[in-house]
């Protein structure tokens, strides 16, 4: 079971408080994200910036750093690219957003057919644990990469 709080999440993925560094919507809205590989192996963390468009960076467990950008388009929903430091590169669109949570979720895919899962928001833990995600490797996945936060 996952015990880390929202709050630790945050002041993980933003390291030490600072004007320009500090993860809140104040800042360029910067979002944490968490993405994982449908089978549940690989994870992302990182952080989206911007309210309708902005650049989007991740790390994965080995250090494998990811940067891109999205955009959210006329119907609401969203399309990011990524290209990462390994080489691996992909899309992602987002279609759901959970209102209570403030969560965003997607799906995208590498250029090489790796599907992935992600979820976007300042409250993604409260999101997964609430039961709204019910696959299991999922869960344990989101629980992993939010723990190497730690």
């Amino acid at each position: 079971m996952l015990r880390i709080t929202a709050l630790s999440l945050i002041a993980s993925l933003c390291g030490p408080a600072s004007a320009s560094n500090t993860c809140t919507l104040a800042n360029n809205f910067c979002v944490p994200f968490v993405g994982c590989a449908v089978d549940g192996a690989t994870f992302y963390v990182g952080r989206t910036f911007g309210r309708e468009f902005g650049p989007l960076e991740a790390t994965t467990p080995d250090g494998t750093v990811c940067h891109g950008a999205w955009k959210r388009t006329t119907l609401g929903a969203g399309r990011a690219t990524f290209t990462c430091s390994d080489g691996v590169s992909g899309r992602a669109s987002y279609t759901y957003f959970h209102r209570q949570s403030g969560t965003a979720t997607g799906r995208g895919r590498t250029k090489s057919g790796d599907r992935l899962r992600f979820w976007a928001g300042h409250r993604v833990q409260e999101y997964v644990l609430s039961g709204a995600e019910t696959n299991h490797e999922m869960i344990d996945c989101v629980g992993r990469a939010l723990q190497s936060l730690k």
